[in-house]
């Protein structure tokens, strides 16, 4: 019987045998201990029945083989009846022997799990029996490497006309490693500052970074983006590189901070929201949190979209598409599996989470969706929609975050193409995406944290240098070479003189400071990269400025009130019915009969003000 009509359950064994017509349950039969074997059908079922109790019943179970063995073990102590091809598959590496020959001809053989399976499903009272001798099954295990080599050996094979043969080529493909637990905490403050600068601006229809916007953020960021570097080399094979890759980080970078409410839109440009300013100076590790618990719930983007390959996402097809919580959960259940510290191959990572019980559907109706070139996706296998997804998912926002390593090679050169056991189609085995070069992910110690796989960070303690020097005439000279958020925290207070040199001044730092800054950040900032106190003309330079960006307090807005005399006004301002509403603008020291005098009213206190001043006695005409 096709898969596609595999029953959920079968109560009944007895239920299950009455389906078969007389030649299956002859077939079946001949796989029981010698005997007379009836021809009548009522004879055939009882008779197979029968055989299917007891100790016969573990006898024939010891006659299956290993694989044999397994699938009626997985199913056994399973909360489900049926035998799932995938996740036996990815678990075990091949499927059980279910017969031999063309199972709809008459030279089909059943094998002896036939007696355990109809339908590919087990009767539930077959199996409770069954589960009184059955041991469990070998847990889900996911493989894990220590190190990496510099290279993966790969073998290109192309069709020579000449000879009309098909021949291979052993390549060697370099493998890059990028560590991101501690560049990621580094680049969220550099990308925050840049954002503080003013210099991060977004569409405002589809909330993406501009193309301007990205190559600032790329040119910043510590170690640039996954393949700054890869624009004009060459494959291994010597052929050109023709996939344009585009910025993954930069892209991250923006959508994350967006989802994770550290910065808003103003018009199309963007700026540091309360939260976002109070990240500068809270330990990135923390933000950093922030942003993957946001980024799991966030609706702002559907990582598939990022797979531009993939077509009719925005039409008919997102009826269809499942929900991105859903599948970022599935994907964080099977990194909480993985060992931390050591490397897990994608491949691996991929069937890992079908064995386990992880899969999911990115859309309920893939052929609503159409692969660019080749049409709608009227067949698809995990590896096309899912992976991608995945990979997406991994490369651009995991690693971002700093959860994970990342090794790649280049997307043309990616496991898809080279993978012979992949059971795709050959066009959909091309390139689809920026990501699918990612090769091994290895989860961090940060990543085991944010995951909860130990209760407690602690960050690597990097060594303090001096790589400032704070000179008595206001000049801020850099010794060592800087980091480029450290450039752009100078930059955001101080007047720059040349590329290593820049100046206190007055009017700049009030400008920082009426934007949200702080003379503490600065001062903090100035010492711990100076490694020495600060010379007396800078703290008295920066005491000044704190009494200057403090002795003045907005306290919201008011309307000034106008009394015609200095008793009225002070009449009403210390009245019961109107003394919470108002106060005086002046107190003058001599009051005299006509002399004018002001009240103040909170906004706020407006209507109650009005309506005190009417049972004194009073009206104040144009008040709104």
């Amino acid at each position: 019987m096709p898969y596609y009509t595999q029953p959920d359950r079968i109560p009944m064994l007895l239920e299950a045998l009455n389906q078969q017509t007389v030649e299956q349950l002859k077939l079946l039969a001949g796989l029981l201990p010698t005997g007379t074997i009836p021809t009548r059908k009522a004879e055939l079922v009882s008779y197979v029945q029968q055989r299917l109790q007891g100790e016969s019943l573990k006898r024939l179970w010891e006659q299956c083989d290993r694989l044999q063995q397994a699938v009626i073990s997985e199913v056994v102590h399973s909360s489900d009846d049926r035998y799932q091809k995938d996740r036996f598959v990815s678990k075990y590496g091949n499927e059980p022997t279910w017969g031999t020959g063309d199972r709809y001809s008459y030279n089909y053989k059943p094998s002896i799990l036939k007696l355990f399976f109809y339908s590919f499903t087990m009767p539930q009272d077959l199996k409770a029996q069954i589960k009184t001798f059955v041991p469990l099954p070998e847990p889900t295990r996911i493989q894990s490497l220590e190190s990496l080599p510099a290279a993966l050996p790969r073998t290109e094979k192309e069709y020579d006309y000449k000879t009309r043969t098909r021949k291979s080529h052993p390549l060697k493909l370099p493998l890059h490693i990028r560590e991101t637990e501690q560049v990621a905490r580094r680049d969220l403050q550099t990308v925050l500052r840049l954002v503080d600068l003013g210099k991060v601006t977004i569409s405002d229809k589809t909330f993406y970074p501009t193309g301007a916007t990205l190559s600032a953020i790329a040119e910043v960021l510590e170690e640039g983006d996954y393949y700054s570097d890869w624009t004009e080399i060459q494959s291994p094979g010597g052929w050109q590189y023709d996939y344009q890759i585009g910025y993954i980080k930069p892209f991250a970078w923006v959508m994350l901070l967006q989802a994770g409410k550290l910065m808003e839109l103003s018009g199309k440009r963007l700026g540091l929201t309360k939260a976002g300013q109070k990240a500068l100076n809270e330990p990135s590790e923390k933000t950093l949190q922030t942003l993957w618990k946001n980024w799991l719930k966030n609706t702002l983007l559907d990582e598939l979209r990022r797979v531009e390959s993939v077509k009719g996402q925005t039409g008919k097809g997102k009826r269809s598409l499942s929900a991105v919580s859903g599948r970022r959960s599935k994907i964080v259940d099977a990194l909480r599996d993985c060992p931390v510290g050591r490397w897990v191959e994608l491949m691996d990572f991929f069937r890992y989470m079908i064995a386990a019980g992880y899969e999911f559907e990115v859309s309920r109706n893939p052929q609503s969706l159409s692969l660019e070139g080749y049409g709608s996706l009227y067949d698809t296998s995990f590896l096309l929609l899912e992976a991608r997804y995945i990979l997406c998912f991994l490369f651009e926002y995991v690693s971002t975050l700093g959860l994970i390593d990342v090794a790649y090679i280049h997307p043309d050169d990616g496991v898809f193409n080279f993978q012979a056991d992949v059971e795709l189609d050959y066009y959909y085995s091309n390139c689809l995406s920026r990501y699918d070069g990612l090769t091994y992910v290895r989860l961090t110690p940060l990543g085991a944290y944010f995951l909860e796989l130990s209760d407690r960070y602690t960050p690597a303690r990097v060594t303090q240098k001096q790589v400032l020097r704070i000179l008595p005439n206001l000049e801020v000279v850099a010794v060592q070479q800087l980091t480029r958020a450290d450039c752009l925290m100078l930059d955001s207070f101080l007047q720059s003189v040349s590329d290593a040199v820049w100046q206190l001044e007055q009017g700049k730092l009030l400008d920082a400071i009426a934007q949200g800054r702080s003379v503490d950040e600065l001062r903090n900032f100035l010492t711990a990269n100076s490694s020495e106190v600060l010379p007396q003309p800078v703290m008295q330079f920066l005491a000044d400025l704190q009494t200057r960006t403090t002795s003045l307090q907005d306290l919201g807005s008011a309307r000034l009130i106008r009394c015609a005399d200095a008793a009225l006004a002070t009449l009403i301002a210390n009245d019961s019915r109107t003394k919470a509403c108002c106060f005086l603008a002046d107190q003058p020291k001599v009051i005299a009969a006509r002399q004018p005098c002001y009240l103040v009213v909170p906004l706020e206190s407006e209507i109650k003000f009005r309506n005190a001043l009417k049972k004194l006695g009073y009206s104040l005409p144009g008040l709104s």
